[in-house]
């Protein structure tokens, strides 16, 4: 078994692309089953312990310590569960921050062809992001700004300010 491939490998399909390749729900689905498994070979590895450790006939009476040639291999599926943990949560990071910049670069208009490329949630997100972020701008104390107007900072130090008396 690869131990957390899985997860490397939507990590690599990202920064593969140019903007965001289509979501890739098969790759995220066996990285789940991945953790999955690793998760019910750490329980298997417990149970068995326990059983050693409640033996009555050793006189055994509760949770026995962990043998030590068991250690490495406990160790081995704890990081690999974190591993495609930290993997799946980076994809998924790095993809909505990617919309989140989509909305300020689109004003909230998701065309139809980007629509394609994204997840059901992914395109929800979109839409409730954009209502969240028109709403604020709207019915905020600074509700007359265009929030999409100028992005990037001045690339002079000073600026000059112009104030109108009323």
């Amino acid at each position: 078994m690869n131990y957390g491939q899985r997860g490397v490998d939507l990590l690599r399909e990202l920064k593969r692309s140019d903007w965001l390749p289509s979501y890739n729900e098969d790759s995220v689905r066996a990285t789940i089953q991945e953790i999955n498994l690793h998760t019910a070979e750490l329980h298997d590895i417990v149970r068995a312990n326990n059983r050693v450790g409640n033996d009555t006939s050793t006189g055994g009476g509760g949770s026995a310590p962990v043998p030590i040639e068991m250690r490495p291999v406990m160790l081995l599926h704890e990081v690999s569960i974190k591993r495609n943990k930290r993997c799946l949560l980076a994809y998924h990071a790095h993809r909505i921050d990617k919309l989140r910049a989509l909305r300020w670069e689109t004003a909230g208009n998701l065309a139809t062809p980007m629509k394609f490329v994204l997840s059901e949630a992914e395109v929800d997100f979109f839409h409730e992001y954009d209502k969240l972020a028109s709403r604020h701008a709207i019915g905020g104390s600074m509700g007359g700004l265009d929030w999409n107007a100028d992005q990037n900072p001045p690339e002079e130090n000073f600026i000059q300010v112009r104030v109108v008396q009323a």
